[in-house]
């Protein structure tokens, strides 16, 4: 057991003054972030669910995420394989400093099959296969001088992971001769509150991605009351990657009290490079229901049941200090960590207008309780679980994720499609509204073969924690980022007829 990764992040000490920081910001390394976006779903399935909900309407092969009762209204056979490639452009605002930094990645969306059964009347369809339903895509740099603080200040903060391999760079130091407490070794030497200031450069990133691999049946039950389920297993990863380098670019520290191989030296630059990697796995079950009142209106429910997600995560940083005179310093810590988190049930509702001259409208609400999620420790950090799960009853909410889309048919082999979605804040204090765009195409590529791409933009804002710190009168103290978020994804799945 590894407890000094919980100090890692930082959470307690979150905890401990919740009005400081938890109504400006959140957080990205605290557990409970974590722990809610593994236990998200965004909007990625396939290029038509993308756009048309599928919560009572059978687009693209992923509409069993949205309702597994939507499969019963395939009415023919076909084999899918989607691909997806996503980027993320993130400006963020720091030290009166505007940065611009983006990232990519590429991968698979869906691949699968769905079999509908011959049968004299109403239907019986079967389907498996993989849907991509979330990703962890983000890109922050900042650059810029700080008269405030350095990142060596959060390094000293008591039972942080960092403080050993940071005394062992020379990044901390003892500030007294009775060796009673250390300091930032850019603030020994200097009256408390005073502090020449550091130029501070960064990258943090993140990749990843979640999805399900299921198994899902429907069927017409009773005359135009559809009936479908979905088990399966829930799989993702999360990479987060910070570099953070101070740079003593006009040599404000040029004591030569640290003892060297090659003599009395002081520091030029200090780089934190850390890393967490997360992989999490559990079981997924839905159960929905589609009624359709006449061959042009449907109307749909499902639910999605909590699910337990095991998460294995493994911590990597490494401090390297380089001095004036040359001379490198460099230690590192390792550590793995296990734990559980059980993510909130999902009610979505959702209504459906079909070939009305060629239209289809589909429009659909899902209900999450982010506030219900949950996070689950061993035994001996009972009363860290205790504080964590409070904290996230506390600052997260329910809220009801809207999305609509519209198709129109303009020839029998072309298809044109767009919607809007809104994914309000999941922060009882935090205004981070995501606003998504979407359109797409659909068209015949020969007899039995359907090609279909779709594109979506999503735009939010947000402030960010960047790092934490204890002033010089031992007052936790928060170096806050704003960040503007803008994420495209393109989605493109061809679709193979068996019948």
């Amino acid at each position: 057991m590894y407890r000094p990764l919980l100090y890692l992040i930082g959470f307690i000490f979150f905890l401990s003054a919740p009005a400081a920081f938890s109504q400006e910001a959140n957080n990205p390394l605290l557990y409970s972030y974590q722990a809610v976006q593994f236990s998200d779903m965004q909007v990625s399935h396939d290029p038509v669910t993308l756009i048309l909900p599928g919560t009572a309407y059978a687009g693209g092969f992923s509409s069993y995420l949205d309702n597994p009762a939507s499969a019963a209204l395939f009415d023919d056979s076909f084999g899918t394989f989607g691909i997806a490639w996503r980027n993320v452009n993130e400006t963020g605002r720091f030290l009166d400093n505007s940065v611009d930094f983006d990232r990519s990645q590429f991968g698979v969306s869906n691949a699968g099959f769905v079999y509908s059964f011959p049968t004299v009347r109403g239907s019986f369809v079967i389907g498996a296969g993989y849907s991509q339903h979330s990703f962890y895509n983000r890109a922050l740099s900042i650059s810029g001088r700080n008269n405030r603080s350095t990142m060596t200040d959060f390094f000293k903060i008591p039972g942080s992971i960092y403080e050993e391999i940071a005394f062992e760079t020379w990044a901390l130091d003892w500030a007294d001769e009775e060796q009673t407490f250390l300091d930032s070794i850019f603030r020994i030497g200097f009256p408390p509150g005073n502090f020449p200031g550091i130029t501070q450069e960064a990258e943090i990133t993140e990749r990843g991605y979640g999805g399900d691999y299921s198994a899902f049946f429907a069927t017409e039950f009773l005359e135009n009351l559809m009936l479908g389920a979905s088990i399966g297993i829930r799989s993702g990863r999360h990479n987060y990657e910070r570099i953070f380098l101070e740079i003593d670019e006009f040599n404000d520290y040029d004591g030569d009290f640290i003892e060297t191989d090659h003599g009395g030296t002081d520091i030029d630059t200090i780089l934190l490079n850390d890393k967490i990697r997360s992989d999490y796995v559990a079981f997924s079950a839905r159960l929905g229901a589609i009624y359709q009142f006449t061959d042009n209106f449907s109307l749909g429910a499902s639910y999605t049941f909590p699910s337990r997600l095991t998460v294995d995560e493994e911590f990597d940083a490494v401090i390297t200090s380089t001095f004036d005179n040359g001379v490198v310093f460099e230690d590192d810590v390792l550590t793995e960590f296990s734990y559980k988190v059980t993510s909130p049930a999902r009610l979505n509702l959702g209504a459906a207008l079909k070939d009305l001259g060629g239209l289809t409208l589909s429009v659909s609400a899902e209900y999450v309780d982010y506030g219900k999620t949950r996070i689950d420790f061993d035994a001996d950090l009972f009363e860290d679980e205790r504080l964590e799960n409070r904290f996230i009853s506390d600052e997260y909410t329910q809220v009801w994720n809207l999305r609509g889309g519209a198709a129109i048919d303009i020839t029998e082999e072309f298809t044109l499609r767009g919607g809007y979605g809104l994914r309000p804040s999941r922060f009882t204090n935090l205004d981070i509204d995501e606003r998504l765009i979407s359109g797409g195409i659909g068209f015949k590529v020969s007899e039995n073969a359907r090609f279909d791409l779709g594109v979506q933009y999503s735009m939010f804002d947000e402030t960010a924690i960047l790092y934490e710190y204890e002033d010089h009168n031992f007052q936790m103290q928060s170096e806050l980022v704003d960040r503007d978020v803008n994420r495209l994804q393109v989605l493109g799945t061809i679709r193979i007829s068996m019948q």
